[in-house]
C-alpha cells in the first residue's frame, strides 16, 4: 500500500559527485530515494541541512543534480541493485566512506494479483527487497552508529502491515516483517543512542500503483496522501526519535480499524482495495 521506490539494476556504480568540494559529515542514507516517498524523503533530509547519499537502481545522477540544486545539501549517488547482496555490500562500503548516521531503509516493490499466478521469480525478488535487504543493511549499519554513540533508523514499512492483503499477499507480508524488525530492533537498542522509527503511511501518490498494475483497484482508484506531507511527517517522527508514524488521517484511521476488526474480517475489509474496482 506505500509506494517505496523499486529497485531493479545491474552492476553498482557510484554516481560522481564532482559538484561538491566539502566532505560530507552526518550523511543520511536514503534508499529507494529517485521516487515516490524515498525521493520526498531524502528532499526533507537535504532541507533540513543533512548530507544524503541516494541509492536506487535509475535515475539517480538526475536525482542527485535535481536536489543539489534545490537544496544546496551535498547529495551524493550510488546505482545499484539491493535485491542482490553485492548490491548491498557496494551501498554498506560507500556508506560508511560517506560517515553515514542515518539510515532510512526505504527501497521496496510490490507483486500484485492471485499468488497462484504471479510469477515466482517476482515474487522472491519482493522478499529479497524488501526484507532481505533490510536485515542486510541493519546488520551491517547499525553496529556503526552503535559505535558511534547515536545514529537514527527509519524503516518504511506500511498500513498494509497491520491486515492481511489478499492479492498483494507477499507484500502486506514483508511490510508486517518491517514494522516488527523495527520495533525489535528499537527495544533492542535502547540506551544506545540510536533509535529506530517505522514509517507507516497509508496510500500515497506516487508512481508505485502504475508500477504494480494497480490503477483499477479498489485502493488504485481511492484518495491518496500526498508524498512531501508523509516525508515531512515521517523526517519529524525519525528526528525526534519516536517508535512509530502514522502520517494523515487515513493511515491513522485504517490502523484504528485494524485494531477492532477479527482476523477473518480485516483479510476480507483489506482484500476488496486491492481487488479490481468499478470503472
Amino acid at each position: 500500500m506505500t509506494d517505496p521506490d523499486t529497485t531493479h539494476g545491474t552492476t553498482p556504480e557510484p554516481v560522481p559527485d564532482t559538484a561538491q568540494s566539502a566532505p560530507p559529515h552526518g550523511t543520511a542514507l536514503v534508499t529507494g530515494g529517485t521516487s515516490g516517498i524515498g525521493l520526498e524523503l531524502a528532499r526533507e533530509l537535504a532541507r533540513r541541512g543533512h548530507d544524503v547519499l541516494v541509492v536506487a537502481d535509475r535515475d539517480v545522477e538526475e536525482t542527485v543534480h535535481r536536489l543539489r540544486e534545490e537544496t544546496g545539501a551535498y547529495v551524493t549517488g550510488l546505482v545499484a541493485d539491493l535485491a542482490r547482496p553485492e548490491g548491498v555490500e557496494e551501498t554498506v562500503a560507500r556508506a560508511r566512506e560517506l560517515g553515514v548516521r542515518t539510515l532510512v531503509l526505504n527501497a521496496g516493490v510490490g507483486v500484485h494479483g492471485p499468488f497462484t499466478r504471479t510469477p515466482l521469480q517476482d515474487e522472491l525478488r519482493l522478499v529479497d527487497l524488501n526484507v532481505r535487504s533490510v536485515v542486510h543493511l541493519a546488520h551491517r549499519l547499525v553496529p556503526d552508529l552503535v559505535a558511534a554513540g547515536g545514529g537514527r533508523v527509519l524503516v518504511t514499512s506500511s498500513i498494509a502491515a497491520t491486515m492481511p492483503a489478499p492479492l498483494f499477499g507477499t507484500y502486506a507480508a514483508s511490510k508486517a516483517f518491517g514494522r516488527s524488525f523495527a520495533w525489535s530492533l528499537r527495544g533492542e537498542l535502547a540506551g544506545t543512542g540510536v533509535t529506530v522509527t517505522a514509517l507507516l503511511p497509508s496510500a500515497t501518490r506516487t508512481p508505485f500503483f502504475r508500477e504494480a498494475a494497480m490503477q483499477r483497484t479498489h485502493i488504485g482508484r481511492a484518495p491518496k496522501a500526498r508524498a512531501p506531507m508523509v516525508a515531512r511527517q515521517a523526517v519529524d517522527a525519525l528526528l525526534d526519535g519516536r517508535p512509530e508514524v502514522l502520517p494523515g488521517l487515513q493511515a491513522k484511521a485504517m490502523v484504528a480499524v485494524a485494531t477492532v476488526l477479527p482476523q477473518r474480517a480485516r483479510a476480507a475489509f483489506h482484500g476488496w482495495f486491492y481487488a479490481p474496482g468499478a470503472r
